[in-house]
């Protein structure tokens, strides 16, 4: 069965109609499905990179001023708090926590509202207004209204326009008519998306091309390590998204199934 709806969904396991839920989309429901002994509730990574998409090549954001100022304005915790209820592992780059060649790079985006404003000063900006389109996934429409107070709270106005996948696929994925966007890159060892000069990131940068192309040209699993990492680094000094979360892996079955996967395969 194929059950979107996260209110469906919480039914359908309540009622016993469904045996296992994997990818399931209601983490609001999942301390009333613990405290239930007929269920078990499974919490495992998956491969999708959750983040604030800033459109590089387009003012403002093609000052990097201005993507670090928006950038030090997200709370990280706030966000996985807010939209996901506690499940997400904050990430400062665009790769999996868990793979053997990630790095923690939270620490270069950290919360900092009061260097955001000063950058945005450094870029000459007052009162900027930036869209932000959310997609029907639910955990984009439960981030997008924090993430507009968050940088509210440094200056910065943000219109949000819920659209739908047709209307995002076209315009933002394919037009790049957009400032900002929320989405989960779920496909495993993406991150060469950003060695693309038509993908919707609009993000260029001769180094990290060189960076992908090397790994590309390698068979030593040192030297890939190596590369990936340098990649980690490049994405996450020149701020070419906003990195927010490593979306969860969340499972509900019942109590007497075995065998069952914690994280998403690769």
């Amino acid at each position: 069965k194929f059950i979107s709806d996260p209110t469906a969904a919480v039914a359908a396991i309540l009622a016993g109609d469904v045996d296992v839920f994997g990818g399931f989309p209601a983490p609001e429901a999942l301390e009333q499905i613990k405290a239930d002994s007929r269920f078990q509730v499974i919490v495992g990574s998956s491969q999708g990179e959750t983040v604030l998409a800033f459109n590089n090549g387009k003012a403002p954001l093609d000052n990097i001023k201005v993507r670090e100022a928006v950038a030090h304005a997200l709370d990280r915790k706030a966000i996985i708090d807010g939209a996901q209820f506690g499940y997400g592992t904050p990430i400062g780059s665009f790769y999996p926590p868990g793979d053997p060649a990630y790095v923690d790079l939270t620490a270069i985006s950290n919360f900092d509202p009061e260097k955001s404003k000063a950058l945005l000063a450094e870029a000459g900006l007052k009162d900027p207004t930036l869209s932000l389109k959310l997609p029907p996934a639910s955990y984009a429409r439960a981030a997008g209204p924090i993430i507009q107070q968050e940088l509210a709270n440094v200056g910065i106005k943000v219109e949000i326009t819920n659209v739908e996948w047709a209307d995002w696929l076209q315009n933002v994925f394919t037009n790049k008519d957009y400032d900002l966007t929320i989405v989960s890159h779920v496909e495993p060892n993406d991150f060469g998306v950003f060695a693309r000069d038509d993908y919707y990131f609009n993000y260029h940068s001769d180094a990290y091309k060189k960076v992908i192309a090397d790994l590309n040209a390698t068979t030593d699993p040192a030297k890939q390590i190596a590369l990936k990492q340098e990649a980690q680094k490049i994405l996450a000094n020149d701020f070419a998204a906003g990195f927010l979360f490593e979306f969860p892996n969340i499972t509900v079955a019942a109590k007497e199934l075995k065998g069952l996967w914690e994280n998403a395969p690769i």
